[in-house]
């Protein structure tokens, strides 16, 4: 089968979007299809940038090629504008300021123009997915989304690890691990101010690209303002290895992202043989995540957190217990690639 893959790319960044693209055109390719991919400038830079992406995803023609794809497969917003009579959407998520972080801590500013600019995104969001044969969703989070702010209905497939062959376990030292890009709504605020309260001899290690230089200066600030500077580090532009040596090492895995799209963080973790520490608003993970059983799950409170640490610590047989339980759950819910390419080419 002829397969078209529609999705967005921001020049020079890389991330699980990209990650899943490569993934997806690897698996349709093994299977023996003709896959091929039309990418869409992304810059998020203003909202009048926006309805021109927009635009330029709807007025794409691609019906009458001279090789016509018999499948279109749409992934980040808006790429499932495209006009296509067998396009199957598999929804990352929403351009999320105009949807659940509208009303939150992260919100853009309510003006008379972004409620203007939110409500035609919310308006033609709704009418290019209702044109979709399929919607598929990554997470129940994304999904429960689709059907709260759009009324659509949607399947979750999980996007699988790439090369979850190279993540495994050798042992669990006296630190936790925070492996994510360093944004605001990762939220390493909160697991700082817990460190700050934790009286155990363990340490947080945290490493991701810097998406926002003023928020790795906050927290930087926010590091030597607590006097954690000796049991806190931020390490920048690691490589792959070095991030599989790290979490093949650590106690946990703290993840407290506010309302995460999926989160392969926790599967990694889960992989690495690691429990998953993260908070009852944190989304995508809590879908992976059994408090007391493959983590712990706690509410989005310094103090809390705080608490859940030092349990950690303080009973590593259990810490181990569930990271071994983690292991064994990623692997009975077998999220593969075959799965996923069955879901969408089966009608």
């Amino acid at each position: 089968m002829r397969i078209l893959i529609l999705n967005t790319r921001v020049p020079f960044v890389r991330g699980g979007a990209e990650s899943l693209e490569r993934g997806l055109i690897k698996a349709l390719t093994e299977a023996g299809h003709n896959v091929d991919i039309i990418r869409i400038l992304e810059n998020w830079s203003s909202h009048q940038y926006l309805l021109k992406m927009m635009l330029e995803a709807r007025i794409i023609e691609i019906e009458n090629l001279p090789l016509k794809a018999e499948m279109v497969i749409t992934l980040k917003f808006p790429s499932y504008f495209v006009k296509h009579s067998n396009k199957i959407v598999w929804f990352l998520h929403h351009y999320r300021q105009f949807y659940d972080l509208w009303d939150s801590p992260f919100s853009i500013p309510h003006t008379d123009e972004t409620k203007a600019f939110r409500e035609i995104v919310m308006q033609a969001d709704t009418e290019m997915l209702k044109e979709a044969k399929r919607v598929f969703a990554i997470s129940r989070t994304v999904a429960d989304r689709l059907g709260k702010y759009n009324g659509i209905k949607s399947k979750v497939v999980y996007p699988p690890l790439e090369n979850k062959e190279g993540f495994r376990c050798d042992g669990y030292e006296d630190f936790l691990f925070f492996p994510s890009r360093l944004s605001p709504i990762k939220r390493h605020e909160l697991a700082i101010e817990a460190m700050s309260h934790v009286k155990s001899p363990l340490n947080l290690i945290i490493a991701g690209g810097v998406e926002d230089q003023n928020y790795l200066n906050r927290i930087e600030a926010l590091i030597s303002k607590l006097g954690l500077n000796d049991r806190v580090k931020i390490l920048k532009n690691l490589s792959r290895e070095q991030i599989i040596e790290l979490y093949s090492k650590c106690l946990a895995v703290i993840f407290p992202s506010y309302q995460e799209d999926y989160g392969y963080i926790t599967l990694e973790a889960m992989y690495s043989s690691k429990a998953v520490i993260t908070c009852t608003d944190s989304g995508g993970p809590t879908e992976f995540v059994k408090d007391g059983f493959n983590g712990l799950i706690i509410s989005p409170d310094a103090n809390y957190l705080a608490d859940a640490l030092e349990r950690i610590y303080n009973d590593k047989t259990k810490a181990k217990e569930m990271g071994k339980a983690g292991y064994e759950k990623i692997l009975s819910l077998d999220i593969s690639w075959q799965r996923v390419i069955e879901e969408f080419t089966n009608e």
